[in-house]
């Protein structure tokens, strides 16, 4: 993305998550939790087992610090519903959060199950776990979203 570009990205200009809205599926995930705050979606593709991203709605907001409080506070409750959900049905050693933004100025998160053996325990999935990221078949796919949705429904 151009540098030039990013005021009116972070502003919401041509913002794919605001454009899309709330569906239950794209080309990158498919929502299985649909929170007051935010939607969690199992990515198609990725690094380890369960990767998801929970991505804000409501409003476009380009950065967590432009949240209000009500939104903050909402937002991680989420996102601690949906890692929870993560660690009942993957059982990984660890996750990892990562808010980054470059790409897509709209707030989101990025939790990836870490699992052992651990290939860089101290530090973020170097480059080439993300490269060597492998499709989530179908069959896995559906019953990943399954296990994810009971597990859900269990602790609301």
């Amino acid at each position: 993305m151009p540098s030039r570009r990013r005021p009116q990205k972070k502003r919401g200009e041509n913002c794919p998550q605001c454009e899309a809205g709330r569906v239950d599926e794209t080309e990158h995930g498919v929502r299985y939790f649909a929170g007051d705050h935010a939607d969690g979606c199992l990515q198609r593709q990725g690094p380890t087992l369960g990767y998801s991203v929970v991505i804000f709605r409501g409003r476009h907001v380009g950065d967590p610090q432009s949240m209000t409080a009500e939104e903050y506070a909402g937002f991680w409750t989420d996102v601690s519903s949906v890692a929870k959900a993560i660690e009942a049905v993957f059982a990984p050693i660890h996750l990892n959060f990562q808010i980054l933004g470059n790409q897509d100025p709209h707030v989101h998160v990025h939790i990836v199950p870490r699992y052992g053996p651990d290939p860089a325990p101290s530090l973020p999935l170097q480059a080439e776990a993300w490269q060597a990221s492998s499709e989530v078949t179908a069959p896995d796919k559906s019953s990943h979203i399954e296990a994810l949705r009971d597990q859900l429904a269990s602790t609301r």
